[in-house]
């Protein structure tokens, strides 16, 4: 009996401790189940802070750009006018119209949609005018750089003429013209409040050149409208408008004004060629540069002048196209170069490039070459007043000292001295006959020029301190 209750207790125990076991078991795993949902929710939560740390890294830049736009939300909105500027823009026609000299005839605002609920509401005008064709290119060209966004939807023009009696304005036909305008109000925001930025003021002062240049970059590249330059109207048969018809100097006179600009602008044209070959020396570049600049400064003072002179209309468009044009583009060409060239901070001739010109002077003057010793030396004479401090100054002083010799040498042979016979006495001073006076030796000509020597085959004179000689 003992024995069978010692096995009912071992019985006992055992199942005991394995419900008890069991127990265990299913706590274990049910901890387990929660300490994987509690680490899928730090992941969770890691990630939401990573999120949430990069959205905060991104909120400065976001801030940044915020400010930026809108401290220039004027400039942008100011292309799209609201329904307040409008009456400010037709006022702006009024002004196109002057500036352009059409007549407006009408402007009729077209039927408005609403626009409830829109940024932004198109709004289109039709306007009338009576206007040649060039003023009526140049109003369009104002409207187009207009600082509104404005855009010439459609356009139709009636062509008029001397013929049917209509009226001409500074030589041209009149035509009727009609437009349509299209530009659109801007609504603002319709709902929603701004987001506050800490510290704005001082994050704007910091921003400052960034927005002003920002700023730069909403302007509009703007083309402005040159005029006829010498064209013809295209709605008029010239047959019929009579353009053949000279008026003013004779066509003659006025093929000799074009030629002669047209053979200026070869040779200008020509000399810049040659300022870029790499053949070309220094010095001769020095020299066709300031050359170019006399030229087209000498062609400036004239031209508008010189145009006006041309009626014949054949004249005109070749003035426009082998003058006005080219010379445009060779302005534009020097100035670009100008602009790519580095800025000089050493105002003088660089030493090695003065003493090739000393050498080259002397040679020139050496060979009989004054002319051409003068004008080397000239190209540069901007560039060579060295002070007396620096190591070039000596020879700036020998180039200066060439020049001079050079400029006096050559006003030497342009005076007017005719050497008609000469007295040469070995024992006493010898004398000249000089434009039918009589000069000893010692014996001034002028208050600059003396007679020195008088030999059989020529005189030497000394000239402004210097030496030379004429011949008989």
């Amino acid at each position: 009996m003992a024995n069978w209750t010692q096995k009912k207790l071992l019985v006992t125990i055992g199942g005991s401790a394995l419900g008890l076991c069991l127990m265990a078991g299913g706590g274990i795993y049910y901890t387990m189940g929660l300490v994987s949902d509690v680490e899928t929710q730090v992941t969770q939560k890691e990630e939401a802070v990573a999120a949430a740390e990069a959205k905060i890294k991104r909120t400065a830049g976001l801030e940044r750009d915020v400010i930026i736009l809108r401290e220039n939300l004027d400039d942008y909105v100011k292309v799209l006018p609201n329904t307040k500027d409008l009456t400010a823009f037709v006022r702006m026609l009024d002004q196109f119209d002057r500036q352009s000299g059409i007549q407006s005839t009408g402007l009729v605002q077209k039927a408005r949609r609403d626009g409830k609920g829109e940024r932004f509401t198109p709004i289109e005008y039709t306007y009338e005018m009576t206007a040649t064709l060039w003023q009526c290119m140049k109003f369009m060209n104002l409207i187009e750089n207009f600082e509104r966004f404005v855009s010439i939807t459609e356009f139709s023009i009636q062509a008029g003429g001397e013929k049917k009696g209509e009226d001409t304005r500074e030589g041209d036909v009149v035509h009727k013209v009609k437009l349509t305008l299209q530009t659109y109000a801007y609504n603002g925001k319709s709902e929603g409040k701004d987001v506050v930025i800490a510290d704005y003021d001082t994050q704007r002062d910091l921003l400052h050149e960034v927005i002003w240049k920002r700023r730069q970059a909403i302007r509009l590249d703007r083309y402005n409208h040159r005029g006829a330059q010498g064209r013809r109207d295209i709605l008029i048969d010239p047959r019929e408008r009579g353009d053949l018809r000279v008026d003013g100097p004779s066509q003659a006179e006025q093929r000799a004004v074009l030629e002669r600009y047209i053979g200026e602008v070869t040779r200008l044209r020509e000399m810049h060629l040659k300022i870029k070959k790499q053949d070309t020396t220094l010095f001769e570049q020095y020299s066709l540069e300031k050359g170019l600049k006399d030229g087209l400064e000498k062609m400036a003072s004239t031209l508008d002048t010189d145009a006006s002179r041309l009626s014949y209309a054949l004249y005109r468009l070749r003035w426009a196209k082998e003058v006005v044009t080219p010379l445009d583009e060779l302005r534009g060409q020097i100035d670009a170069v100008a602009k790519a060239q580095p800025v000089k901070t050493d105002p003088y001739l660089p030493q090695k490039e003065m003493q090739q010109l000393v050498a080259e002077m002397a040679a020139d003057c050496s060979s009989g070459q004054l002319e051409q010793a003068k004008n080397r030396y000239d190209a540069v004479a901007g560039r060579m007043t060295v002070p007396s401090g620096d190591p070039r100054h000596e020879l700036a002083v020998a180039a200066k000292s060439w020049h001079v010799k050079a400029t006096t040498a050559l006003d030497f042979k342009g005076l007017d001295l005719r050497v008609q016979g000469v007295v040469v006495n070995r024992e006493g001073r010898s004398g000249v006959l000089l434009n039918g006076e009589t000069y000893e030796e010692g014996e001034y000509v002028s208050d600059d020029l003396l007679v020195k020597m008088v030999e059989e085959e020529q005189v030497w004179f000394v000239f402004r301190g210097l030496t030379l000689v004429r011949t008989m």
